[in-house]
């Protein structure tokens, strides 16, 4: 069975972690005593499946740990979603959409501090740009379609994850849905501070895990 690329200009739109992490917003309880933290993003909804895909402590090499978070298809808007994770700063190392077609970001991304017991609150991740990369970068190799298990990885110079919505107002939204969702988690909610960097994948090995 192939798989098939959703493209909104060209095409038609389609549609390993520790066993205690909690990827659901409605799952995640944290107290004063937690080890763990959360990371909490707002993120547009798109008619395809795609996938935020995070290193931890620049840890990104051949049989290092990756952290995904999904972004489940739907009307286009707007929606949170969260996680658990250990201490430590995480880099959106890449974006993949529909688990085949990823945009290797290591000439430009994010990276984020979590802290154990807090909810370190992203903002709105701009993320049209890279999707529209993966797209382009398929069309021009004629990898549209796919086979189960292949995949491709595009790496746009100029396509980078932007970070808005940290504003007075909408940092208050995103701490109510903490409050409200999270299991009155919206004290622990903290505008999380944003670094811009990039990263090399061109020693040997890295590649495997960093983009691909």
């Amino acid at each position: 069975m192939n798989r098939l690329l959703a493209s909104a200009a060209a095409l038609t739109l389609l549609t390993s972690a520790p066993a205690a992490a909690q990827k659901s917003p409605e799952r995640i309880q944290l107290t004063d005593r937690s080890s763990d933290g959360a990371i909490l993003i707002r993120v547009p909804v798109k008619p395809y499946e795609y996938t935020l895909q995070f290193s931890k402590d620049g840890s990104s090499g051949f049989l290092s740990r990756v952290y995904l978070m999904k972004v489940r298809s739907g009307p286009e808007g707007y929606r949170y979603i969260a996680r658990t994770l250990s201490p430590g700063r995480y880099r959106l190392d890449s974006v993949w959409q529909q688990g085949s077609w990823s945009a290797c970001l290591e000439n430009g991304t994010i990276e984020v501090p979590v802290s154990a017991g807090r909810i370190a609150y992203l903002g709105t991740l701009g993320v049209d740009q890279v999707l529209q990369g993966i797209q382009n970068d398929a069309v021009i190799r004629g990898r549209t379609a796919l086979g189960m298990g292949d995949f491709t990885v595009a790496r746009p110079e100029d396509a980078r994850p932007l970070v808005e919505g940290r504003d007075e107002a909408a940092v208050a939204e995103a701490r109510t849905f903490a409050q409200d969702v999270m299991n009155g988690s919206g004290a622990r909610l903290d505008v999380a501070p944003v670094s811009e960097v990039a990263f090399n994948t061109s020693a040997a090995g890295r590649a495997i895990k960093v983009c691909g």
